[in-house]
């Protein structure tokens, strides 16, 4: 593809804030940080996955309750951007106690956000249904819903019975077969119209945000994982799609797992795997319904976890059982699930027949994919177990797949450069799985300091250990220096600048080194950019900060900060710059043809007239 190359931020919306956000990050906030992306010269925010999410205290956005709903908490509480609400709606307000309020100024708090949103959303709800003033505006919503199709019915079948049931693990249900289920929630049509509307105006208010975005130039990059949650509608009304006796998941990671469960099984992330034999009867429509309804809202986006289209390492019990075969042995384990341990489904890459199965399958669904959204931007997250057929395979398919530079190292144990990068690349220093290359950095240095304070190491030289304890001191020295030293020659920095604690000269030559590789895109998380050592999430661990971090500033300060001034000169360094004057113009045209195809767009008042939200009033 003869494609800009882009540099982007990865933004997740929970983290935003602006004034009156109500605890957590929405779409108003979105379109000021759209603003401060142009100015920034930024080519797209990458996104985290914004579906339904479940009710968990902090509910991971790669563990969907839907693979189309979106998830209401990110709406935008504002009288212009949801028809029924008739006044803003602030935080402190004298007839809410302040324990229903949201709050929080570091971490979201997901229960109480979830509380306050939905009781202002009900009233606006409960206007919308009753009031005359709306009464034009109806119709539109119920055509909207006979648009929709089964899933929509589904899904809100499916809230009401995680509200009635009091939890959204349906298996442990008093009723578990889908029409029975379905014929209870019938008696809930109120209820049940109520989450309709919410998704109605889920999808109004994200249409709009892709238009400010493509007005603007910048691309939003949204995210599908490569599955749904087993406690998700989908699995449960499609359940004939799904085997839902194997959780997918990821192999053990060792020493370098944050948690004894992940070193020493694997990631069992609690998703079903697919029957794609059965999905192929109707030519795969689940996944393109879930491509069709991404790309509505997201003009590229990235596929988590890709090579779960190769082969997937999947686990014979649920996540809640991970405490159980924690200590267990392979034998233990076997006799406990009836012979089953984890591995790759449904084959392994052991033999030459399972990879030339495995490289057939990748291809073929990979191909489906695209074809449900042709032109749209796809980038494969294929880090972790990696065979040796699956990057020639996205490279053929023209799908981006991730270049880590300090796990980018040759055989003779040099760091390769960025400019030996295939252009079908995204480089990037971490995900927000990892930690802060700050944080690494620092780390690794470290452990040099350790040892040279105590004389084991003297001028970059290791000395002859007397004892264990200052063997493994040398050990790590080693480790760190040798990072240390893959990073100095990605960047070209000199030894004088590289052995040292992380600063601003360092965080220069390292980003300047990236986006000046030849990928296509480059990326940032907002942590490093702004110089704050956050994790957004820990894999193979729950609840605590995960999914929760906010950014302790809003968009209208970020722009006069000096990262962001650091930043857009580092991308017009790298040749980044997205297109500015006509060919911005053109690039949108291309873009709202494909969005509305029965549109013309003639000049740009069409695109102004699509920046006001149905009552007139803009965003």
């Amino acid at each position: 593809m003869d494609e800009k190359r882009l540099a982007g931020v990865v933004l997740p919306l929970f983290s935003l804030r602006r004034n009156n956000d109500h605890g957590i990050g929405d779409l108003t906030a979105l379109r000021q940080w759209i603003d401060w992306a142009a100015d920034a010269h930024v080519g797209f925010l990458q996104l985290l996955p914004v579906n339904a999410l479940g009710r968990d205290e902090c509910p991971s956005p790669y563990s969907a309750i839907s693979s189309i709903a979106l998830e209401p908490l990110y709406l935008s509480l504002e009288p212009w951007t949801v028809p029924g609400l008739e006044e803003r709606v602030f935080n402190e307000t004298e007839d809410t106690p302040p324990w229903e309020q949201p709050s929080g100024p570091d971490l979201v708090d997901y229960p109480k956000v979830r509380s306050w949103k939905m009781w202002n959303l009900r009233g606006a709800w409960h206007n919308f249904r009753t009031k005359p003033e709306y009464a034009g505006i109806m119709p539109k919503f119920r055509e909207w819903v006979k648009e929709q199709g089964s899933w929509l019915e589904d899904f809100v079948c499916f809230q009401v019975l995680c509200d009635l049931f009091g939890t959204a693990i349906w298996w442990h249900w008093p009723e578990q077969d889908p029409a029975r289920a379905k014929a209870i929630a019938s008696d809930y049509e109120e209820e049940k119209d109520f989450s309709r509307w919410l998704q109605w105006l889920c999808e109004k208010q994200w249409e709009f945000i892709r238009i400010y975005a493509d007005e603007r130039n910048v691309k939003l990059m949204g995210d599908i994982p490569i599955g749904v949650s087993l406690s998700s509608s989908d699995v449960f009304f499609e359940r004939h799609l799904f085997n839902t006796d194997w959780c997918g998941g990821a192999p053990a990671e060792g020493n370098y797992a944050a948690d004894p469960f992940t070193a020493k099984w694997g990631q069992n992330w609690g998703i079903p795997l697919y029957k794609w034999d059965v999905m192929a009867q109707d030519n795969f429509a689940w996944w393109r319904r879930r491509v069709k309804y991404c790309t509505k809202i997201f003009s590229m986006y990235r596929i988590d976890h890709i090579l779960g289209f190769y082969r997937i390492y999947a686990f014979p019990w649920k996540p809640t059982e991970n405490d159980v075969f924690l200590p267990l042995t392979q034998e233990q384990a076997a006799e406990r699930t009836g012979g089953r341990l984890p591995a790759f489904k449904p084959r392994g890459d052991d033999q030459a027949w399972e990879r030339n199965m495995n490289l057939a399958d990748g291809d073929l669904y990979l191909r489906l994919v695209l074809s449900a959204a042709p032109g749209v931007s796809v980038v494969g997250e294929d880090l972790g177990c990696v065979p040796d057929y699956v990057r020639p395979n996205m490279r053929q398919l023209d799908i981006p797949g991730f270049k880590i530079p300090h796990w980018e190292i040759k055989p003779d144990g040099s760091i390769i450069l960025g400019k030996e990068y295939h252009e079908c690349s995204f480089a990037a220093f971490g995900t927000h799985d990892f930690e802060t290359l700050m944080q690494t950095w620092n780390d690794s240095y470290a452990k040099i300091e350790r040892a040279r304070k105590l004389n084991l190491w003297m001028g970059g030289v290791p000395k002859t250990p007397a004892n264990p304890e200052q063997e493994h001191i040398i050990k790590e020295a080693e480790d760190g220096a040798r990072l240390l030293k893959w990073f100095a020659d990605y960047c070209g920095m000199q030894p004088e600048t590289w052995m040292s604690y992380w600063n601003l000269e360092i965080k220069t030559a390292m980003y300047r080194a990236l986006f000046r590789s030849k990928s296509r895109y480059s990326a940032i998380l907002w942590p490093a950019l702004f110089d704050i050592n956050k994790r957004l999430n820990i894999p193979g661990t729950t609840g605590g900060t995960n999914w929760r971090e906010r950014m302790p500033f809003k968009a209208v300060e970020a722009c006069s900060m000096p990262q962001t001034a650091w930043l857009r000169s580092i991308i017009d360094d790298s040749d980044r710059t997205p297109l500015q004057g006509e060919d911005a113009i053109n690039a949108l045209k291309a873009s709202s043809k494909r969005i509305f195809p029965k549109v013309t767009v003639n000049n740009e008042r069409f695109l102004k007239r699509m920046l006001m939200w149905p009552n007139g009033k803009s965003l």
